[in-house]
């Protein structure tokens, strides 16, 4: 459902296909530069590695990992923390979807950049999907851009959302693949 929020990191952006995946995670990139992941979230001179990426993409869709860390994460978060727990429920809603971000990411300007991620779910062919990444108050946050599309795309309003005035679902049905 609305994993890829964070994803949506983490899957989010546009693609062809009318419903919006939710990933679970397939790592794919090494760190070799030997700095740690938390160095990495926080240094503006260079947008973090793939795997840095996927481990907040992970790190939000934690069930164990308290909102009020999570909204470090993503940009505009803030302003609905309650948010995360959707994003735990449609991870595990949706187990069938996967994802790799299969790219370094590509800066966009100073304070943001855009990777791509292979998602792929059960009985379909793997979807490159772009996301984005920003340099906010010190770090580096999944962008809201990419959440809210897809939380629209669920039928899902929250106030870090453009038009959106509540976390609610207005919908219990999921968009079909």
């Amino acid at each position: 459902m609305i994993a890829a929020a964070l994803l949506t990191v983490a899957a989010c952006g546009s693609d062809d296909n009318d419903s919006p995946p939710v990933p679970s995670v397939a790592a794919t990139s090494a760190n070799g530069s030997g700095t740690s992941a938390a160095d990495q979230r926080t240094d503006g001179s260079k947008p973090p590695t793939a795997q840095t990426i996927e481990a907040m993409i992970n790190e939000a869709l934690d069930p164990n990992v308290p909102n009020a860390q999570k909204v470090l994460l993503v940009e505009g978060a803030e302003r609905d923390p309650d948010i995360f727990d959707k994003l735990v429920q449609a991870k595990e809603e949706n187990q069938g979807i996967s994802y790799a971000v299969t790219n370094p990411p590509i800066r966009q300007g100073p304070n943001k950049a855009r990777v791509t991620v292979q998602v792929t779910s059960e009985g379909n062919p793997p979807t490159p999907v772009e996301a984005t990444i920003v340099y906010q108050q010190g770090r580096w946050k999944l962008s809201n851009a990419t959440v809210c599309t897809l939380l629209s795309a669920y039928q899902v309003e929250s106030p870090m959302c453009p038009g959106s005035t509540t976390s609610s679902r207005k919908s219990s049905t999921r968009p079909s693949n």
